[in-house]
């Protein structure tokens, strides 16, 4: 399985820009379903001097997460294991994080990773952390514990600095082994193919469209036999998998296991089980049940508990267990997203079937140079392969969307929200919105990013003091839409014409995407020398670009620069004019 995952690394060159944190950047975007990965790596990279052993800080308000990464990545991968200091400098990394420090003594590379994490833990949005070691090497008892360790410190220092009920601090060693695992069970979701006979006290069976199920009421012994052998394999069509308990006692997976240990009688009537998927089973005979291959798509939380507690009444709990076969993949897909409760549907996928997407999607079709999805994702292998530089992610270009039409701070903090909330989404994709308006807009965001990852390559060769300028600025958080709703509001004196409807702005010719970048770079090398001085204020402002105050204000000011300064500017400015329509 490891020789797959190098071979499907290998191909991922997209991701080369990006040195050693690539291996990190994969296993993130596969654990997380994550449709855009360069948009996220444009944020959550902080590997760079005097990072402090962090080095990925992603932090999801909408999904109510974050994960602070290490990487390693070993020229030689007959080594036995990663080096142990490698996992011990996480220490560092969580007590810099969570740590009670005042923000001028933080690093300024974590600087914006620090305030924006102190402030999602003090508004209570954060509630499950996982600190992972990403490596190539294989994986070793000794990091195992090393992180437990990590994760308990983070755990206490979190419970003493913020007032929360429920967070769960997870350390995960993401080696060779449990990479390949999530590649392939991403691949294949049924990872444990053996027979197994499972003593039953009552079962029968069920069937609808693609698929049958056998449903049984099961002894919790053998889930938990279950999981001391196969541990996470047993989620790998779950790949978030079992989030352990070191929580709060409000923590379900700490309730799930006194219900076991103190009301074990209750447990069935207190619990919702299990849905596995597998490949076969035969009906019921008897006091037995045989399934062949299991794959748990809900209730990794309830497998992980049991498998964690010890209780000499274990033998009087049972629970529900659903085995589900299906052979039609796209069912399996929805049998997996409509199941699984740790990968829950996105957003976007309730708004994949409405008038104004499903026009978009046709729209970028009868383009022919780009490939759109409205907003419905595909299946694993979309995540996992190499993107096509023409394919346009709906959930990106919504951020792009709303942050070009004033909305950095949906855009950043809240990008759940344009897809949820009707007043949001129908502002952001009025009925007048175009494919060509789209890309436009994308271009520009994709233009910034690629900036910035220039800009953080260059960063061991000398830099001009405007480099470094520019460096810090994009290193503040939100910075890239920041940018886009102030070129937006400063797009009239760019194109030196009246704009009475920015919805109107598109390219004169069909571009592909690359070639929408390429034609909005003279124009943004321009636009950028001034966001160090002019868009720095909201950045480093309480509530960041929540605060529309600050926002408004600083891109007020920007826009009255851009203005003075469009003389200066015109020969590139107008190169650029040509090629808009508005």
């Amino acid at each position: 399985m490891a020789d797959a995952l190098e071979a499907a690394l290998a191909q991922r060159d997209d991701l080369n820009q990006y040195g050693s944190a690539k291996r990190m950047l994969f296993a993130l975007q596969l654990s997380l379903d994550l449709e855009d990965i360069h948009s996220i790596a444009a944020t959550a990279l902080t590997d760079g001097p005097d990072d402090k052993s962090c080095d990925l800080v992603y932090i999801d308000r909408d999904s109510h997460s974050m994960i602070l990464a290490q990487g390693y990545e070993a020229g030689n991968v007959n080594q036995a294991q990663a080096p142990l200091t490698k996992a011990t400098s996480l220490h560092q990394a969580v007590n810099w994080l969570f740590g009670s420090h005042a923000e001028s003594d933080v690093p300024q590379r974590l600087r914006s990773a620090w305030r924006e994490l102190n402030e999602a833990l003090t508004d209570g949005v954060i509630e499950n952390i996982e600190i992972w070691f990403v490596h190539n090497l294989p994986e070793n008892h000794q990091i195992a514990d090393e992180l437990r360790a990590v994760a308990n410190a983070a755990y206490r220092i979190i419970a003493a600095r913020y007032s929360v009920e429920d967070v769960s601090v997870t350390g995960t060693e993401v080696g060779r082994e449990t990479l390949s695992d999530r590649y392939e069970g991403s691949r294949t979701p049924i990872l444990v193919g053996d027979e197994f006979t499972i003593p039953v006290s009552g079962a029968f069976t069920e069937s609808g469209e693609n698929w049958s199920a056998l449903c049984a009421s099961i002894p919790a012994t053998w889930l938990r036999d279950q999981f001391s052998v196969h541990k996470e394999r047993l989620f790998s069509a779950n790949i978030r998998g079992y989030l352990g308990s070191t929580r709060s006692q409000s923590n379900i997976n700490n309730g799930i296991q006194a219900t076991a240990r103190d009301q074990p009688g209750r447990f069935w009537a207190y619990n919702n089980g299990i849905t596995a998927l597998v490949h076969s089973f035969e009906s019921p005979a008897g006091d037995a049940v045989k399934i062949t291959g299991i794959a748990i798509v809900n209730g990794a939380q309830t497998t992980g508990a049991i498998g964690s507690t010890e209780s000499e009444r274990m033998g009087d709990v049972r629970l529900l267990a659903r085995f589900i076969k299906c052979d039609d993949a796209a069912t399996v897909q929805d049998i997996i997203r409509y199941n699984n409760r740790q990968n829950p549907t996105q957003a976007s996928d309730f708004r994949s079937n409405d008038r104004v997407q499903s026009r978009l999607v046709k729209d970028f079709a009868s383009l022919g140079v780009v490939g759109y999805n409205g907003g419905r994702r595909g299946g694993a292998e979309d995540v996992i392969r190499r993107p096509g530089e023409n394919q346009l992610a709906a959930s990106v270009a919504a951020q792009a969307l709303a942050a070009f039409h004033g909305r950095p701070d949906v855009s950043y903090h809240e990008k759940g929200q344009i897809w949820e909330q009707d007043d949001i989404y129908s502002s952001v994709f009025p009925e007048r919105v175009s494919a060509r308006h789209i890309l436009f807009v994308y271009s520009l965001l994709r233009a910034l990013e690629q900036n910035k990852t220039s800009l953080n390559s260059k960063s061991s060769g000398p830099q001009t003091q405007r480099d470094r300028d520019l460096a810090k600025w994009f290193g503040m958080r939100g910075s890239t839409f920041l940018a886009v709703a102030a070129i937006g509001a400063s797009i009239e004196s760019v194109l030196d014409v009246p704009v009475s409807d920015r919805y109107n702005l598109e390219f004169k010719k069909k571009l592909t995407i690359p070639k929408a970048i390429e034609a909005w770079r003279p124009v943004i090398t321009s636009l950028l020398s001034l966001a160090p001085d002019q868009l720095s204020a909201p950045l480093l402002s309480a509530g960041g670009l929540r605060n529309r105050t600050a926002v408004d204000a600083a891109i007020g000011t920007y826009r009255a620069v851009v203005s003075a300064t469009s003389q200066v500017n015109k020969p590139i400015y107008a190169e650029f004019a040509e090629m808009v329509k508005s």
